[in-house]
């Protein structure tokens, strides 16, 4: 079972490779939206409405006209019709209205629908039908007007969104703008409005000015501390090199003397690199910096961690990598090298120690004790430790060497081999190449 845990390097801004929706956007299509179903609603009462009227007035129409008929027919005069109304009796009713029962009917008729009626007042059944061109005409005027009308809505509202947009979104956008260009929380736009967007601003003022702040004061104390131990360490160093030098002839006393000058160089060389930390990464520099000198010079500072024990440290470079350089500072990359590397041989007791420089990264596998599947997920926490006794170990290395890969770019991995133990990988990304000289 193989499982991995990735460090990488937060970016400034994240981007979804969605198609962007702005507010801008958003406040017009809700306007279009609005404007769309009022005008729908409104569309669809005016044609009923117009329907009803089109019915009642043919309706009463043809009503009146039938009485007026049977008025003069009783009086024996001849009658007296409107031009759309047309009169049929006996065999000249249409075939659908045959045997029909007094009343109101839609007929078809050169394939449009014209409004019937059936009356019996006579005696025999006689039919009226009324096809008015002139309401028709009328009517396609009034739905062409609504057409208008509704399209004008539309372009109305359209403008209305977008300048209702502009307004609104405008002081938003520029405080996004101010927020995403690193702008002094004091330059903040709407700080003085008593809206919303004025809340917005002053939050987000203060909350830049807090963070500013607590960063403000680990870079400090990060300064302060690192200033602080280099005095005692160059004093430290000095004095065993003096002690050194006056126990010549005293092997054993002179190990002694070399281990102290030797740990109070390494602990003055962490010391610069946890200040290179503090500082912002694009203000260092980046030099190109072997790997591989690098990894030798660790692994002889973990060999005393193994004294004692039945562990073999083994280096692997292939030829093509063995040239392999980084963009970062030497003290950087040595921090988290010699965590990887002090790891590995702090918690294998027996077996082997494998550091493979490989192409863009360098493994370091162990046959240690390994790492619980419970406290993968956060084996680079601070203070997170494998050991509930602790080995020793005050579980900030492996957030040191997240702390680094973050600050450099580079990304930690760390693995469960099948076979126990633990693996850790740090790549190095697009940015390590090969030197054009290989070492000797």
């Amino acid at each position: 079972m193989r499982a991995e845990l990735r460090v990488t390097r937060a970016p400034w801004r994240l981007r979804s490779t969605a198609a962007p929706t702005t507010l801008r956007t958003r406040v017009a299509a809700a306007f279009l939206l609005l404007t769309l179903l009022v005008c729908g609603a409104f569309a669809v009462a005016a044609v009923r409405i117009a329907s009803s009227i089109e019915d009642r007035l043919i309706d009463q129409r043809l009503s009146r006209t039938a009485d007026e008929l049977i008025a003069r027919e009783r009086q024996g005069l001849e009658p007296d019709l409107p031009p759309s109304v047309t009169l049929y009796r006996g065999t000249e009713i249409p075939a659908p209205l045959r045997g029909k029962p007094p009343g109101k009917y839609t007929l078809p008729q050169d394939g449009q629908l014209v409004s019937a009626l059936v009356r019996d007042d006579l005696g025999p059944v006689f039919v009226l039908t009324d096809r008015d061109e002139d309401f028709a005409k009328i009517e396609a005027g009034v739905y062409g007007l609504l057409g208008l009308a509704f399209v004008c809505c539309l372009g109305l509202a359209l403008f209305l969104a977008q300048l209702t947009a502009s307004r609104i979104v405008a002081p938003v956008t520029a405080l996004a703008r101010a927020v995403e260009t690193g702008a002094a929380p004091r330059e903040y736009p709407l700080q003085d409005s008593t809206d919303e967007l004025g809340v917005l601003s002053r939050a987000f003022a203060a909350k830049t000015e807090a963070q500013q702040r607590y960063l403000d004061r680990e870079r400090w104390f990060t300064g302060d501390v690192s200033h602080e131990l280099r005095t005692p360490l160059a004093v430290m160093l000095g004095a065993a090199e003096v002690l050194k030098a006056r126990l010549h002839g005293r092997d054993d006393m002179v190990e002694l003397a070399e281990r102290i000058r030797r740990t109070a160089a390494d602990t003055s060389e962490r010391v610069v690199a946890m200040l290179l930390l503090s500082r912002d990464p694009a203000s260092i520099g980046a030099p190109p910096t072997a790997v591989l000198p690098l990894l030798r010079q660790e692994m002889e500072r973990c060999r005393p961690l193994l004294k004692g024990k039945a562990v073999e440290m083994t280096l692997h470079a292939a030829p093509a990598d063995a040239a392999l350089e980084v963009p970062a500072r030497p003290e950087l990359a040595a921090i988290a090298l010699g965590n990887l590397i002090r790891n590995a041989c702090q918690f294998t007791e027996e077996g082997r120690v494998d550091i493979r420089l490989e192409a863009g990264r360098v493994v370091i596998e162990d046959t240690g004790i390994g790492i619980p599947p419970a406290v993968r997920d956060r084996i680079f926490d601070r203070f997170m430790q494998v050991d509930p006794a602790g080995a020793g170990s005050a579980g900030l290395g492996l957030a040191i060497v997240k702390r680094v890969a973050e600050h450099l770019g580079w990304t930690v991995s760390l693995e469960a081999p099948a076979n126990g133990g633990t693996r850790f990988a740090l790549s190095f990304g697009q940015a390590s190449r090969e030197r054009d000289i290989l070492p000797t």
